[in-house]
């Protein structure tokens, strides 16, 4: 019977996510916490979603941040637990295979004291993948809720009483949670951005149209970008203007195509085109936009808080006029 219930106690060890319902030395293992939420939020779950289960997924690119947070809950008496239901003191740690730069607020291992059941507290997160990450690598990011031990330290080995807690039966909640992060290709360096339509006011001489260059390689140094902006001269003289622009990895910077409208008629139109490029290797990318010449907006001089103001104004003169007036004769 001895080696039965040895055997027993052996295969309920092995069994994936049995927790033996027993406090290691020195933990303070009162109340029970739990992932409300886990890396699902970076899914774009809400804390009313779907609880933390299974493996969570995320692509980055590298130098990309992704920014996510995770809910930590000390969980009611309606969860099937061997935990008692008091507060306690929680700690947050992340587990990291590739070794990445990630950030957390709280900071990793600060304690986290949840004073009652159904209390509850945010913790952010941010990951950036390395700008040595290539296209197809991989880590892996555990996230775990511990307790403290007796001296308020975040202790590993203080695991959870009961991992997962059930609630209704079918939900559960887990005190681990695993993302994976599948590193991408980059977008192109270079972008160019500008806006399909411009309004140009009827009678303006220096319309700035704007075309936004972005060097989208978060990893990038400061790049030297040349272009040249053309227009079809049919509102105003005609453009060819040549410059350069630096901007740093991951910026962007406006240019702009100057354009006279001061003898243009309402509803005429035109053409802007730009082409940006790069030293050797030479990259390069393109955009037009239109341009339409409209009715300039007249702006009322007399509105009512205008008026109002004035009135107002007359009024506090009237009567500084007549007081002094008052004071002269006196």
């Amino acid at each position: 019977m001895k080696k039965l219930l040895l055997a027993l106690a052996l295969a309920l060890l092995l069994v994936p996510g049995f927790v033996m319902a027993q406090a290691p030395p020195g933990c303070s293992w009162e109340g029970d916490a739990c992932f409300r939420l886990g890396w699902g939020a970076a899914e774009g779950w809400s804390t009313g979603g779907s609880p933390c289960k299974g493996i969570d997924y995320y692509d980055l690119y590298p130098g990309q941040e992704l920014y996510t947070y995770l809910y930590i809950r000390n969980v009611p008496n309606t969860y099937t637990s061997n935990c008692s239901y008091l507060g306690d003191s929680f700690c947050f740690e992340i587990e990291d295979k590739a070794g990445w730069d990630i950030v957390s607020d709280p900071a990793a291992g600060t304690q986290i004291i949840l004073p009652a059941p159904n209390a509850s507290t945010y913790q952010d997160v941010y990951i950036t993948a390395p700008c040595d990450a290539a296209p197809c690598d991989y880590d892996t990011i555990i996230a775990h809720v511990y307790y403290t031990n007796v001296l308020g330290v975040c202790d590993p080995t203080c695991l959870d009483c009961t991992d997962p807690n059930v609630y209704g039966g079918t939900v559960e909640y887990y005190s681990t949670d695993t993302l994976i992060i599948h590193v991408i290709e980059a977008p192109p360096a270079l972008g160019v951005f500008q806006d399909t339509l411009t309004l140009v006011d009827q009678g303006a001489t220096q319309a700035h149209v704007p075309f936004t260059i972005c060097n989208q390689d978060l990893c990038a140094p400061v790049v030297t970008y040349s272009y040249n902006i053309k227009s079809l001269g049919v509102v105003g003289p005609a453009l060819n203007v040549t410059g350069t622009v630096n901007v740093g990895g991951g910026g962007c910077k406006d240019v702009y195509g100057i354009i006279d409208a001061g003898d243009a008629e309402v509803c005429d139109w035109d053409t802007l085109t730009i082409i940006v490029w790069t030293p050797e290797p030479v990259v390069y990318d393109t955009c037009v936009q239109v341009i339409h010449v409209i009715e300039p907006i007249s702006v009322p001089l007399f509105t009512v808080p205008v008026v109002t103001i004035l009135v107002l104004a007359l009024i506090l003169a009237a009567a500084v006029f007549m007081r002094r007036r008052s004071v002269s004769r006196a």
